[in-house]
């Protein structure tokens, strides 16, 4: 895809995310590459998180799962992972048609500009820290209703509202999942750290 084509279809994904999930899903991208694309995006998203948090220190200490790299790149691939199965098998028992690849190569995309939305916060953090928080908050609430159309698009719903269903009943599914892996995780740490 060519430069012109990236813009595209960002600019597609912000006005009118429906084409721009065809598009994605129609690429027919094979898993492996798409797993690897989701584990890059991951790690690079972690990073410029703790780049950004170089850049202004928090008053707070950050919570263990997010203190370093490591910890934060862990969580937020294990949560994008729960989020790519629970999606596809909640939309599916809802009578959706997506399958895994086409909610991968969606969580992908969301996860690429996820990237760049951070990147962007990063450096208006430090000429605007107020600016920077109302950019994420904005950023939130207008990506939810990406996510909503995005996952209507894979399922081949046709309703926006039965997409949020399947988004608000694999939550529950998503936060179980969570707690569950960063609990084992969790655990194998304590018992390393143990015999250190």
């Amino acid at each position: 895809m060519t430069r012109t084509g990236w813009r595209d279809l960002v600019t597609e994904t912000l006005v009118a995310p429906r084409v721009a999930a065809a598009r994605l899903i129609v690429l027919d991208l094979p898993r492996p590459v798409l797993w690897q694309a989701l584990v890059l995006v991951i790690v690079l998203n972690a990073l410029a998180f703790h780049l950004g948090i170089l850049a202004a220190p928090p008053s707070a200490p950050l919570p263990p799962m997010m203190a370093t790299p490591f910890m934060f790149a862990l969580t937020l691939g294990c949560g994008a992972v729960v989020t790519v199965f629970a999606i596809t098998f909640t939309g599916n028992w809802l009578g959706g048609e997506g399958g895994l690849g086409d909610v991968l190569v969606l969580i992908v995309w969301l996860q690429a500009l996820r990237l760049v939305v951070q990147l962007v916060a990063t450096v208006l953090t430090l000429v605007a820290p107020g600016l920077a928080l109302i950019l994420l908050m904005a950023v939130n609430l207008y990506g939810l209703w990406i996510f909503v159309n995005f996952i209507d698009v894979a399922h081949r719903f046709g309703s926006p509202l039965k997409a949020l269903g399947v988004i608000a009943l694999a939550g529950i599914g998503i936060v179980l999942g969570l707690v569950l892996m960063l609990s084992l995780i969790g655990a194998s740490t304590v018992g390393v750290s143990a015999y250190v």
